[in-house]
């Protein structure tokens, strides 16, 4: 019975070597500089170092790393030695990176700026990847205008492809080894951004609510203008931060400014008909329609504004 166990035991042992990777890596970046962010152009460009460090003399890194993520990307300073029995490889690289830019509570985002890095030649069957978190790292001097540098994330993260890419050996998929670096930034000078952005759209709603003061007969031309100006707006906005799918925070914004113009234009007109009848009970429901609709519309627009703006704070 020992004996069929230990025969049992082997095969184990057997099994799991074989199903392990051929040789181990451990794998380093430290970043430089990250530029060039993008937001209609949806990418950003890094410089990087990256560094390996591993046993088997035969293994090759040189021309087999690929930022799989990258739009472009260039490799340089490549050097290679050898320090108590460990090889040390390294390299930089350059790379303009894609990146779908979430800005949808913008000014007031987070982003994650992510690196997917593998190894094109060996799959994982010959070449696994130890992540040196200890020693990976961001530049101290690397300072981002209107961003700060909240962490660094990185870690191995084996990329699975639905094809073999031609090799005879493998069947159905091939998994190759990989590492990922996520950067997470916090956007500054927030309420600044947003205070500049939409001076304008809140000037021009201020202009139309004081057709409320005017004669209604003279309200359509400060109606017309506030809107004119309030789509202004939103042109120089869309400049900055492209129109989205999803509606950011300066798009509801925009449209609750359009919704309550044209309310007060539909105010305009049922007060300048009921003016014109120049009777007294209609003028003094015009009247009355004037004041409750300033408040009402004053105080949704203020409330409606303040809920959109601390949600997309929080």
């Amino acid at each position: 019975m020992k004996k069929i166990l230990s025969v049992f035991l082997l095969l184990g042992c057997l099994v799991s070597l074989s199903s392990s990777a051929d040789d181990t890596c451990t794998v380093g970046i430290y970043f430089n500089s990250l530029t060039d962010f993008n937001i209609s152009d949806q990418s950003f460009s890094a410089d990087f170092w990256m560094w390996f460090n591993y046993k088997n003399d035969s293994l090759q890194f040189n021309d087999a790393i690929e930022v799989t993520n990258s739009k472009s990307s260039s490799f340089s300073n490549y050097a290679k030695s050898k320090k108590d029995n460990v090889n040390w490889d390294m390299m930089k690289f350059n790379a303009v990176v894609f990146k779908e830019w979430d800005v949808s509570a913008f000014p007031f985002d987070k982003q994650k700026l992510t690196f997917h890095i593998d190894h094109t030649i060996y799959d994982t069957k010959k070449l696994m990847f130890i992540a040196d978190e200890g020693n990976s790292a961001i530049d101290s001097n690397l300072v981002l205008s209107n961003w700060k540098i909240d962490s660094l994330a990185f870690y191995v993260d084996n990329q699975t492809y639905n094809t073999t890419f031609g090799d005879p050996v493998i069947k159905g998929s091939s998994t190759y080894p990989s590492v990922t670096a996520d950067i997470y930034l916090t956007r500054e000078n927030s309420w600044n951004t947003l205070f500049k952005m939409l001076t304008g759209v809140y000037v021009a709603f201020s202009i139309v609510l004081l057709a409320f003061f005017v004669k209604p007969s003279d309200r359509l031309g400060l109606c017309v203008g506030g809107l004119f100006a309030a789509v202004g707006n939103k042109y120089i906005i869309e400049s900055v931060v492209p129109s989205t799918v999803s509606n950011t925070l300066f798009d509801n914004i925009h449209n609750i400014t359009f919704i309550a113009i044209f309310i007060i234009l539909v105010v305009a007109v049922i007060s300048f008909k009921w003016n014109e009848t120049q009777k007294p009970e209609y003028l003094a429901k015009a009247k009355k329609l004037d004041r409750i609709s300033f408040y009402s519309v004053t105080l949704g627009y203020v409330a409606l504004n303040t809920f959109l703006i601390m949600r997309a704070a929080s």
